[in-house]
């Protein structure tokens, strides 16, 4: 199979045979880093007025430190509270859907694996923050599962695409998702409280709290939030339902002393329960009806200082984070298959301003552990516990002038299980009068192997300890342009990148009778154009949309050009919002084009490219205050009642409805 890197421990017996095409790559590197700080503790959504009378956006993650969107050189989706409560969408995957280039996978019901691929790359080369913790997990091929990040509490979510490695590792090769749940209100007193509850088909449920606090120098925020649902059959054959639970705590807050020091913590649990079915490995090679499911554990931490110098200055920034995640599976086996990732990062990072101009140096370290237990057999034995280490110094100079944004970044890693590497990346952006901004960036990005592909061991799978670190190489060219009093915000980019030393997770090596990862000699290619549009029709209707042409290709075994699996070479999102009095309405249109995939059958030829058929999804919301404080909210899903598949053999869910209040006091 294609890339096909390691196998989703999440899902260990259908791997095998039936892996989740998520080429799962590198995680011994650095990606978070609380220079970043600087942004979660300050307000994201801008408080800059420009001269069109808008507030202008910040951004806190194109840069070290906070940058003015019509400032950055790369492209940047943002969706606000506001948009993420208009959608009332159950979970962040189903938001990122909209975004162009991005591509999701989810292997059937509710809960089920959910893997987002950006521009053509791997499901483990995007790095995603939660509160400035880099959350992708050690445990499972160093890729994040957005299944279980619903979107209750989340407060921002802003997504950088292109190589982002030279400020945040190896794991942002193809982009950076930077997700808020942290509300900002700053220098007011505030106050504030929600229950919410809702109920939907397949017996799903949903309740959630939160309760926040604020003062003129501190804030504390705090959400619980718990959903279930029977699911729904995920199998072509037969009947039984794929049920999935999803209990979170989330706990934050910071505080400001007069001497203008800022301390801050963040804590996010996540405690989930997936039921999955098992592979017929004798006459389809489909999956079929088991009970068997997924115990998953994360926890996130992370706490931070920062102080500011010279009348701001000098700012310095210390952050350690933390995330400890835990993957049980129980399909009958003796012993539990289960694997353990440990992520500990600690951060120092020194910005100097001066005018125009900005400096950035970091100093980071981190220690990653990967523990697997399960039971031996012929192939090999699963129990293992290894750990690596990465020390790493970068640096960012920025420049924002009248008309020109330049930035030069640089990242040098020194990595205990490779050679030392090196990431950098140039950016430039040309305003061309007040509404225009044309931008430029240029990038190299190296990924490290991780430990599932190195070392895992799953059924017939073996990890290949000699594999060597993938490199990409991306530019893009892009414009931004405002119309109409600047009520219509456009967005065109065009992208190409190449990788060298891709690992294919899916290699038979006849010396060990089993499969296993090994480097590409090859080089693949990624390429496409992104639109996006934003319009503020009236004081009542918005609209946005974006459409997407993806070439992405890698060289089959003939030595011929094929298209990458599980990436659609045109898709299509459309919303528009219209609100009006106490009540709202909210639709969502998304075409995702045909794609192709690898299916395993248990039989000659024991690999095939199938073909998934294109789909498209309508989504509907809609809310009315019956009060000051209740609202009542409607969801519609899939209402075209679309019968697809995202991943070849797993059905996805029908139509469904949810109905819910809100409480807020």
């Amino acid at each position: 199979m294609p890339k096909q890197k390691s196998q989703n421990l999440s899902r260990p017996t259908a791997s095998a045979i039936y892996p989740p095409a998520h080429q799962t790559r590198a995680s011994n590197h650095l990606a978070c880093s609380l220079g970043l700080a600087a942004g979660l503790l300050l307000p994201v959504v801008s408080a800059t007025a420009v001269a069109a009378g808008k507030m202008e956006t910040i951004i806190v993650t194109a840069s070290r430190t906070p940058l003015a969107l019509s400032d950055t050189a790369s492209a940047v989706s943002i969706f606000s509270a506001a948009e993420i409560q208009q959608r009332n969408a159950s979970s962040i995957a189903e938001l990122l859907r909209e975004i162009p280039g991005f591509a999701l996978s989810q292997q059937g019901s509710k809960g089920a694996v959910t893997q987002l691929r950006v521009r053509g790359a791997e499901a483990n080369q995007v790095l995603v923050l939660i509160d400035g913790i880099e959350v992708n997990d050690v445990a499972q091929g160093s890729e994040f599962n957005f299944a279980h990040l619903l979107t209750s509490q989340i407060q921002r979510i802003e997504v950088i695409r292109g190589p982002q490695s030279a400020l945040w590792g190896s794991d942002a090769l193809a982009g950076v998702i930077n997700v808020q749940t942290l509300a900002d209100t700053p220098g007011q007193p505030a106050g504030q409280a929600q229950a919410n509850m809702e109920i939907g088909s397949f017996n799903s449920w949903a309740y959630g709290t939160s309760l926040l606090t604020a003062g003129e120098n501190y804030q504390l925020g705090l959400g619980l939030s718990d959903y279930s649902t029977d699911g729904t059959n995920i199998s072509r054959q037969g009947g039984e339902a794929d049920g999935y639970a999803n209990t979170s705590v989330n706990l934050h807050g910071r505080y400001t002393t007069a001497a203008d020091l800022q301390l801050g913590f963040s804590y996010r649990y996540t405690g989930a329960t997936t039921a999955y079915d098992d592979i017929d490995y004798v006459v389809t090679g489909l999956p079929v009806d088991a009970d068997f499911r997924t115990e998953s554990r994360q926890a996130y931490s992370r706490v931070f200082a920062r102080y500011g110098l010279f009348d701001d200055l000098l700012h310095q920034t210390l952050s350690l984070a933390r995330a400890d995640t835990d993957n049980v599976n129980l399909a009958g086996q003796i012993t539990p298959d289960s694997s353990r990732g440990l992520r500990d990062k600690i951060t120092l990072q020194t910005d100097l301003t001066m005018g125009a101009q900005t400096v950035t140096v970091l100093l980071e370290h981190e220690r990653e552990d990967y523990g697997q237990r399960g039971t031996a057999t012929f192939f090999g034995d699963p129990n293992k516990d290894l750990a690596s280490r990465t020390n790493a110094l970068a640096a960012e100079y920025r420049l924002n002038a009248d008309s020109v944004d330049l930035s030069l970044s640089a990242r040098q890693e020194n990595n205990s299980e490779f050679d030392n590497a090196m990431s950098w990346r140039t950016t430039a952006a040309w305003h061309s009068g007040r509404h225009t901004t044309w931008f430029a960036s240029l990038g190299k990005a190296v990924k490290n192997p991780t430990f599932t592909e190195r070392f895992g061991f799953f059924d017939t799978f073996l990890g290949n300890p000699d594999l060597q670190p993938e490199q990409s190489r991306g530019w893009e060219l892009g414009v931004r342009q405002q119309l109409l009093q600047a009520d219509l915000d456009l967005s065109a980019s065009w992208f190409h990148s190449t990788l060298q030393n891709e690992i294919n997770g899916f290699v038979y090596a006849a010396d060990i009778g089993a499969f296993t990862a090994a480097n590409s000699n090859d080089v693949s290619r990624r390429q496409g154009l992104e639109l996006e549009a934003h319009w503020t029709v009236s004081n009542n209707l918005a609209l946005r949309g974006s459409y997407t042409y993806l070439d992405a290709i890698e060289v089959a075994s003939n030595g011929s050009d094929k298209d990458e699996v599980r990436r659609p070479r045109h898709t299509l999102s459309l919303n528009g919002n219209y609100a009006w009095d106490r009540s709202q309405l909210n639709m969502t249109l998304l075409y995702t084009g045909r794609q192709s995939d690898d299916f395993f059958p248990p039989f000659p030829p024991y690999q095939a490219r199938v073909n998934l058929d294109a789909y498209t999804l309508l989504h509907v919301a809609a809310s009315h205050k019956l009060s000051d404080q209740l609202q009542l909210s409607l969801g519609l899903d899939n209402l075209l009642a679309e019968n697809y598949e995202e991943v070849y053999g797993f059905q996805a869910p029908g139509r469904s409805a949810r109905l819910g209040l809100r409480y807020a006091f």
